[in-house]
């Protein structure tokens, strides 16, 4: 119910924001959580990942990723299809060396039916994926390597993940973009992503074939809806 309840606020206040946003094709927040209480960091359930624990400091949330555990999804009260997710991630003290060397932090948009788009930010590779995950499996749709705007694993990333819906003759595509800041930092388009069911808006942590030991903190999610007129 509570869920529920939050989906409400966040339309209601979205049609608000659409109602005096310029014309400029921009984005409107239409979801914030500071993730500053115990309140704020109950709205963020988990989705996905065999081993996780999600814990919280006094102004973050804080995965941590088990045993024969890759990946750790926890989910934000906001559904919908052409959306916008930010959040800033850091790896925390306390992970495994190795462990750090392999870990990303990530930002999940159509989550759901084993399907989902997602933007990963490896700090110590300074790599940037975008990749797109069905049933069938894992396809990288873009790789960036030695991407200056990436920060160490102990200092701030602000991730952002955008995706959006083709019109007319592109109809049943999307364009999906990741930042980092302000900037921009990789693109990708993918022909068949409105097969894509899910409306799951996440963030993750993990690393390749084995992320038991990951800490991961997390502040200020922000989801964003495109203006359209």
């Amino acid at each position: 119910m509570k869920a529920k309840l939050v989906l409400a606020t966040v339309l209601a206040s979205a049609l608000a924001l659409v109602a005096v946003a310029s014309a400029s094709g921009a984005f409107v927040a239409i979801y914030r959580n500071a993730l500053e209480t115990t309140a704020q960091r109950s709205e963020i359930l988990k989705v996905a990942g065999k081993e996780c624990t999600r814990g919280g400091a006094q102004t973050s949330l804080q995965i941590t990723v088990g045993k024969l555990t890759e990946e750790c999804t926890y989910r934000t009260p906001v559904i919908g299809s052409d959306l916008e997710i930010a959040a800033t991630g850091r790896i925390a003290a306390g992970t495994p060396p190795a462990v750090v060397k392999k870990s990303f932090l990530g930002m999940q948009l159509r989550v759901g039916g084993g399907n989902k788009l997602e933007l990963r930010v490896f700090p110590s590779q300074k790599k940037v994926q975008l990749v797109k995950v069905t049933e069938e499996g894992i396809h990288y749709l873009a790789i960036k390597k030695n991407v200056k705007a990436v920060q160490p694993a102990e200092k701030p990333n602000v991730l952002r993940l955008r995706v959006i819906s083709g019109a007319k003759e592109e109809a049943g595509t999307c364009k999906i973009g990741g930042f980092l800041g302000g900037e921009q930092v990789i693109e990708a388009a993918d022909e068949t992503c409105a097969e894509m069911d899910g409306e799951m808006t996440a963030l993750s942590a993990g690393a390749p074939n084995n992320g038991s030991g990951l800490i991961a903190t997390f502040q200020a999610i922000v989801v964003r809806t495109p203006v359209r007129f």
